[in-house]
């Protein structure tokens, strides 16, 4: 498997969908309030970067797309004022910068960089060097997401029933020729099975598993449930369907594997660790953590808006436009599978 992908998951996925999501607002210097700033003789709506965007340069330029332009800034400003930035949110917007910065030099790609920035510009961001700005409204976004969630989780839980949720762990073994195992490869393998059998999964995987970041956490691979795919967790898919097919405290049969990409085959045992909801949203795991907020949000269609919407109860927020208004609240209707207002 790949363990880049594997770790890194989240900030590859947003590294993918950045052009997609980004997007930039800065409040008036009055707090929690949209300005009635005028540019020109026309009533400015927002101002991004250093550029006014009026009601008719709204109307007009961003007809095709002002619901997902409006929801953006709003979602941006509730963020903003609802959520404390705290050193643990920076270090990990930072994290998160540097990992996409990072892919974009890997790329060798100027071409993969001016399309990103040129999609930070199109939303407020004046340059490629605002991306951390991006970055750390995700992870404020997250924190907003998950004290939702665990004040809401006895209800929200009911959505992820049929989820088949858990928590995995892995074991793997490097081998030259999986049908004509060595003598040294054969003794290893029996001596992970006997580990298995008279101590536990965890031991087993600490002792003797060939995937080293795994084995440092017991074999601990994390969270999966019947959404998941090779390209999302970095699993080849063959790991991944046993996993949702053997239950709570089993483990399954070695599993043939060849990394498509370095050619090196190995095998696998899978154990699930638990499936009970209540156990999976403790976890003290950080990558499980994230996982399974992302997947009670999916699973609930329209919930970041709700999110949005419980957190702006707590501000001030009006609009000048009731137009704006009204467009704001049937495109979040719509996000929530609701009818518009007129």
């Amino acid at each position: 498997m790949s363990d880049l992908i594997k770790d890194n998951w989240f900030v590859i996925l947003i590294a993918v969908i950045i052009i997609a999501f980004v997007g930039y607002f800065i409040f008036d210097s009055n707090k929690d309030n949209v300005s009635a700033k005028t540019s020109e003789g026309k009533d400015v709506l927002a101002t991004l970067a250093d550029t006014d965007i009026t009601a008719d340069a709204l109307y007009d330029d961003y007809t095709p797309f002002d619901g997902d332009l409006l929801y953006n800034m709003y979602r941006n400003a509730v963020v903003k004022q609802s959520v404390k930035t705290t050193k643990e949110m920076e270090e990990e917007a930072k994290k998160l910068e540097n990992t996409i910065r990072s892919r974009v030099s890997s790329q060798n790609s100027d071409v993969y960089r001016d399309a990103i920035e040129a999609e930070l510009a199109s939303y407020g961001f004046d340059s490629y060097d605002k991306l951390y700005d991006y970055c750390l409204m995700t992870v404020e976004q997250k924190a907003l997401n998950k004290d939702y969630v665990d004040a809401h989780f006895d209800t929200l839980k009911d959505s992820m029933k049929d989820a088949k949720s858990r928590i995995v762990s892995l074991i793997q073994l490097e081998v030259a020729d999986p049908s004509n195992l060595t003598e040294a490869e054969t003794k290893k393998r029996d001596n992970i099975d006997n580990a298995i059998e008279t101590g536990t999964f965890a031991d087993a995987a600490t002792a003797f598993s060939d995937e080293a970041e795994t084995a440092a956490k017991e074999g601990l691979f994390g969270y999966l449930d019947s959404s998941s795919n090779a390209s999302s967790t970095g699993l080849d898919a063959n790991l991944i369907a046993k996993a949702l097919e053997i239950n709570e405290g089993e483990t399954s049969d070695w599993i043939e594997v060849q990394n498509q990409s370095t050619g090196i085959t190995s095998l696998y045992k899978v154990h699930v660790d638990t499936t009970d909801l209540d156990t999976i949203h403790q976890s003290k795991d950080s990558a499980v953590q994230d996982s399974f907020l992302y997947a009670v949000l999916n699973a609930t269609p329209g919930l970041e808006v709700t999110v949005l919407e419980n957190a702006a109860k707590d501000l001030d927020i009006h609009f000048e436009d009731k137009a704006v208004q009204t467009k704001l609240d049937n495109y979040m209707n719509q996000l929530k599978g609701g009818t518009t207002n007129e």
